[in-house]
């Protein structure tokens, strides 16, 4: 008698975590994906920029290069003063112009699995929710996942 071997269903793999930079506007936290990132440095000074958007921070020279700083605080609607004395530049990769972010400090790299990621929560502003692609739980609190190119847009 043949017996009739059972095959189970093969399970579908799971996708790739993404890599984020978590870091701290006051105590939110957001991510920047890591393939995005170019670099990150202590900010030592800023130039303001007359007749800029609000969400323009200045200019920061970053190695000799001039990079625009972006005012997240001010694009995501968070608290409106920085609580870093000497903030961060978080230095992008894949725009136009050499673009950066001001944070207050750095959290940690996260890997982020694409099912573990959260619609934004409704208690967000909607200048914040538009600038993110979902929210993830991290060991350091829920991190809001930033998409970069809605967020220079703003």
């Amino acid at each position: 008698m043949d017996t009739v071997e059972q095959q189970e269903p093969e399970a579908t793999p799971r996708p790739e975590p993404v890599s984020y930079l978590g870091f701290f506007l006051g105590d939110e936290l957001y991510g920047v994906p890591l393939d995005q990132l170019r670099e990150v440095a202590r900010m030592s000074h800023l130039r303001r920029v007359p007749g800029a958007p609000s969400g323009v921070a200045g200019l920061v020279n970053l190695r000799g290069e001039i990079l625009c700083a972006l005012d997240a605080r001010t694009i995501l609607a968070s608290a409106p003063q920085h609580t870093s004395d000497t903030p961060f530049v978080v230095a992008l990769r894949g725009f136009a112009d050499p673009i950066g972010l001001v944070v207050d400090s750095l959290a940690d790299i996260y890997a982020v699995f694409p099912d573990e990621v959260s619609p934004p929560p409704a208690t967000w502003p909607a200048e914040r929710t538009v600038c993110c692609v979902g929210t993830a739980a991290v060991p350091a609190g829920l991190m809001g996942l930033l998409d970069l190119h809605r967020l220079i847009k703003v």
